[in-house]
């Protein structure tokens, strides 16, 4: 397992409070629904003495539906008080072990950047040779020496605190997956869990330079960048030259297909095409040609990398990642489809509420419950967000393992 490591300015400001306060707050969760357990039992077991017909009947089908679910919430509550307890336990050793090899390069006199690079100023080095009585050569090779080795110390221990808080996301999700959610809830539960960690790097643009001129030259002709996260120019920058040209051309493709099918977003000149279902086509279209081109793997990290953007809203990150989502999985379902093939597949989830979009009110709908041209105005919400509590939610750290496409 790879994940993204914490910078050194993130590994010290972990805190364990709130998983400790979680793992009583769920202690306390099964002696609740044990109570509440007996209680509707009781009731469902004494109604047909004053409640008989179908309206009682109906009532006491529902009441057995959500009993038998109370014992898998509360037994979910079980794991996961112990589990919160000794993941607290393993990242706080994870932690401490980072910061202390990072407090040791530092008071070594090496500087110790974001994402745990170790150097020298040109004083230490001149202070070293003074010091010791040594050439500028020598102190030079020892001081590379000893920053080479807090280095490699450095971003291991930061490597090792990324892939335990990731281990400890997927034993918690674990966890919870015989729970059963309320329809009701479903929308909730995608924009709180489909949530990416930002990019600590931040952005860039790609292609550029001489690779941006080879890419013209071969066949894409003159085209504008992309702003893309520092891990997404990572993942870009392994692929063939071949694989960078197509990767452009997807993305091209579902961007326009989604544009020609859903016209009605872009009445009256409005630009926009975030949050409706222009955006929700183009997300889905993209990953399911992407997952048929790349693999599903390649796909759903880069994909999620892409969503690590700063100003990336809560609501419109998850928005994406689970039309991301619905993309992979109809193209895993559909392998030997045709981009044409593909594309009616896409839109019939669209139209059937497989994918979500934003409603007037800033919240999650699916994509059948909201008429198209019905969405939400982008550009108030983008206004809004800047000052809206809650509207940036933490994100769950993105895997990095930059496996190889196909």
């Amino acid at each position: 397992m790879s994940s993204i490591p914490p910078t050194k300015s993130q590994i010290r400001k972990w805190t364990f409070e709130p998983l400790t306060n979680q793992a009583g707050e769920w202690a306390n969760g099964v002696q609740a629904i044990a109570t509440e357990h007996g209680a509707i039992s009781r009731q469902l077991a004494d109604s047909p003495g004053f409640w008989r017909g179908r309206t009682g009947d109906a009532m006491r089908v529902k009441g057995e539906e959500a009993t038998s679910s109370l014992p898998k919430i509360a037994d979910a509550f079980e794991k996961g008080s112990h589990a919160s307890s000794q993941i607290a336990h393993i990242l706080g050793f994870a932690k401490q072990t980072a910061v202390d090899a990072i407090k040791t390069a530092e008071d070594e006199r090496y500087t110790v950047g974001e994402d745990g690079t170790v150097g020298y100023s040109e004083e230490f080095l001149y202070w070293l040779m003074e010091e010791r009585d040594i050439s500028y050569f020598l102190a030079r090779a020892t001081l590379d020496l000893g920053a080479k080795q807090h280095e490699d110390k450095i971003k291991k221990a930061l490597r090792d605190a990324g892939d335990a808080a990731e281990s400890a996301r997927e034993a918690i999700d674990k966890l919870f997956e015989a729970v059963p959610i309320p329809p009701n809830e479903e929308l909730g539960w995608i924009t709180v869990f489909s949530q990416v960690e930002p990019d600590p790097q931040g952005m860039s643009k790609w292609p550029d330079g001489a690779l941006k001129a080879a890419m013209e030259a071969k066949t894409l002709g003159e085209f504008e960048p992309l702003d893309v996260t520092q891990s997404e120019l990572a993942m870009l920058e392994n692929l063939s030259l071949g694989d960078k040209i197509r990767f452009y051309q997807i993305q091209s493709e579902a961007s326009e297909t989604a544009e020609e099918l859903f016209p009605e977003n872009h009445a009256n000149g409005d630009p926009n095409t975030q949050d409706n279902h222009t955006d929700a086509f183009r997300h889905a279209y993209w990953n399911a040609l992407m997952t048929q081109e790349f693999g599903a793997d390649w796909t759903k990290e880069y994909t999620s990398k892409h969503e690590g953007r700063p100003d990336n809203a809560a609501v419109r990150e998850a928005m994406d990642l689970h039309n991301n989502e619905v993309g992979r999985q109809l193209a895993l379902a559909n392998p030997d489809a045709s981009p044409e093939e593909m594309r009616e597949i896409v839109k019939n989830a669209i139209e059937n509420g497989d994918t979500v979009v934003i409603n007037q009110n800033q919240q999650l709908s699916f994509s059948n419950d909201v008429p198209v041209g019905q969405t939400v105005d982008s550009f108030q919400y983008d206004r809004d967000v800047q000052n809206k509590p809650g509207s940036f939610l933490p994100g769950n750290p993105i895997v990095d393992n930059a496996p190889v496409p196909k």
